[in-house]
């Protein structure tokens, strides 16, 4: 079972998929498409697929169109996804 911390509660991590995910100041990134994780089932990153390319967001896209955010800019975890932006890393 894989968890990520969310506040006080642990998260699923198969309950991450399809989350909305949200910069800190309101701004719409995409949903969670997938996650990395170490052998010992620590999240490293969330795939976010964008419902849309941005000025903003143009850099953070790879070339399968996908942003890889570092597990260390999650801010909170429940009905959406709440992230640092831009990301501490690319």
């Amino acid at each position: 079972m894989l968890i990520a911390k969310s506040e006080d509660r642990p998260v699923l991590g198969k309950n991450l998929r399809d989350k909305k995910v949200v910069s800190a100041s309101g701004m719409d990134l995409g949903v969670v498409a997938d996650a990395y994780f170490e052998t010992d089932g620590t999240i490293i990153s969330l795939i976010v697929k964008p419902e849309r390319e941005t000025k903003e967001t143009r850099e953070f896209i790879d070339k399968d169109g996908l942003m890889n955010v570092p597990f260390a800019d999650v801010k909170a975890i429940g009905r959406y996804v709440v992230v640092n932006f831009p990301f501490s890393e690319k």
